[in-house]
């Protein structure tokens, strides 16, 4: 007795676009990093590297380092069709979206400290 092989799926119409990222995931990304800067689980605010974020603070600072990191990779697009082009972009967009976050955490570090200096004078 013969099995009849399945019939092979119509992937024509199936698509999967990786650049630019749904608003969807944008706001995923946002809210992730929003948990990450005011977390004092995260490994950013681990004892010699960074504060906590206050959750307010952080999710205005996650939505501005999030919509300038993707203005920085959207600049960078390449054109539809190159999908290795297309996954640099969104390696663009994280490393923006990282960079962006240390200098954020570092500025505000740096501004604690000189305050602390201030009020100790």
């Amino acid at each position: 007795m013969a099995v009849a092989a399945a019939p092979k799926p119509d992937n024509s119409k199936f698509s999967f676009n990786i650049w630019p990222p749904s608003q969807r995931i944008r706001d995923a990304v946002i809210v992730r990093l929003s948990k990450t800067l005011s977390s004092s689980d995260s490994i950013l605010s681990s004892p010699n590297l960074y504060q906590p974020v206050p959750a307010d603070e952080a999710s205005s600072a996650a939505r501005v380092i999030e919509d300038q990191a993707f203005s920085a990779a959207d600049v960078s697009s390449v054109a539809d069709g190159d999908v290795d082009g297309k996954i640099e972009t969104l390696s663009v967009y994280a490393k923006e979206i990282s960079k962006r976050a240390l200098e954020m955490l570092k500025s505000r570090a740096a501004q604690v400290t000189t305050e602390e200096l201030s009020s100790a004078n």
